[in-house]
């Protein structure tokens, strides 16, 4: 029954991640057409990243009420909901971002939610496994969602698109409903309920030294911005806007490839594992300095390349060290609780950090960038005994 429920999580969690890039490219399609304004288009990753942002303070609430699987449930089955109502009118500007902001702040609910779901599924000598196996799908869907939404956009025109959407979320709501999980969530008053995820980071050594490192990665991981990539395309490595894409493809193929090394592999202890998220983050680092230091075009698809393999092996890790830290009816809380940091983190790096750095000089950016992972290693490195204290 695990196994089988494993599978049921994995399946909808894949149908539903699939849905909200095809609805995206049906809305920007549509966006488009009435007013092709890119800073109007820009709109929508900012609406969705605050959105979530915001979602991340009422997740702990949920848990101390409601079981897991019945939020997850309930936020799929919202979502559908509010997708549903691009059907009904036509939508102005402000309508359409609203619903966007609304299904976006249903789906932060289901991030925290799911991966606290999965130690109840699994075995713990196989969860690296299937971490891996749920951002190998995730990354795949990012590759394939966005040319494919595209072709469809042609074949069928932005409300056809926007009816596979509506059905890949009604499916995912089937398999979400087919889950057997018997999980508890911890009960807390509710005053308490926000703080208690940032109370057990605070407890556990190997939770601080993790975020810290999270802090650190996600003010960096602004740098593949795509506007920040998009210039250093133009005015470093004077090749045309194709190359943007080129790089970016690169960097997502090698984090696909780290998920399939963390498949064949088999890390069960600890220590390895954290020895594992401290290497890939020093060599990640040093692959972003070479990358902003050594703009040669085909050298840059490479190192980008390398870089999404060092982050994707580092990033599953750390998932799992959190996973395996904490009580797992508390889980979730603390899974918020970073998520709430890697929002806030990416968009003040990527809007203001390494935004204004960039407009001064793109390739100080990249350098900034690969020395934040460099020091987050270093971080890592030097504390890995009090972090494996606990």
């Amino acid at each position: 029954m695990k196994n089988r429920s494993v599978l049921f999580l994995w399946f909808g969690q894949s149908q539903a991640n699939l849905a909200d890039v095809l609805y995206i490219v049906a809305l920007i399609s549509i966006l488009y057409a009435q007013n092709s304004s890119p800073v109007l288009l820009s709109c929508i990753p900012f609406t969705i990243t605050t959105a979530k942002f915001l979602s991340s303070f009422i997740v702990p609430f949920l848990i101390d009420r409601y079981r897991a699987k019945r939020i997850l449930v309930v936020s799929q089955l919202l979502k559908t909901s509010v997708l549903s109502m691009f059907f009904f009118w036509h939508m102005p500007l402000i309508s359409m971002l609203c619903c966007v902001a609304l299904i976006a702040f249903f789906d932060g609910w289901a991030a925290p939610v799911q991966s606290s779901m999965l130690p109840h599924l699994v075995d713990k000598e196989k969860l690296l496994k299937w971490n891996s196996m749920f951002n190998v799908t995730d990354q795949m869907i990012q590759i394939a969602a966005y040319p494919l939404g595209s072709f469809l956009i042609i074949s069928w025109d932005a409300t056809g698109l926007l009816w596979l959407s509506f059905s890949l979320f009604s499916l995912s709501i089937v398999f979400m409903q087919a889950i057997r999980i018997n999980a508890h969530s911890s009960k807390t008053k509710q005053k308490q309920g926000l703080k208690e995820g940032w109370k057990l980071i605070w407890h556990y050594p190997r939770l601080r030294v993790l975020l810290v490192m999270e802090v650190l990665e996600g003010m960096a991981a602004g740098v593949w911005a795509s506007a920040i990539v998009y210039v250093f395309v133009k005015e470093i490595l004077n090749k045309y806007e194709a190359w943007w894409g080129y790089i970016n493809s690169s960097f997502f193929v090698g984090t696909v490839l780290g998920g399939f090394v963390l498949l064949k592999i088999s890390v069960e202890q600890e220590k390895s594992l954290y020895h594992i998220v401290t290497l890939g983050s020093l060599l990640s680092g040093f692959f972003t300095l070479l990358f902003g230091v050594m703009p040669a075009p085909f050298l840059s698809l490479l190192l980008s390349f390398a870089i999404g393999i060092a982050l994707q092996i580092s990033a599953t890790c750390s998932y799992t060290l959190t996973q395996t830290a904490v009580p797992l009816e508390k889980l979730s809380k603390v899974l918020s609780a970073t998520l709430s940091v890697s929002y806030v983190t990416f968009g003040l790096s990527a809007v203001l950090l390494l935004g204004a750095v960039a407009s001064l000089n793109v390739t100080a950016a990249f350098l900034t960038a690969g020395g934040l992972i460099v020091i987050s290693g270093c971080v890592g490195l030097f504390l890995r005994n009090y972090a494996l204290a606990n």
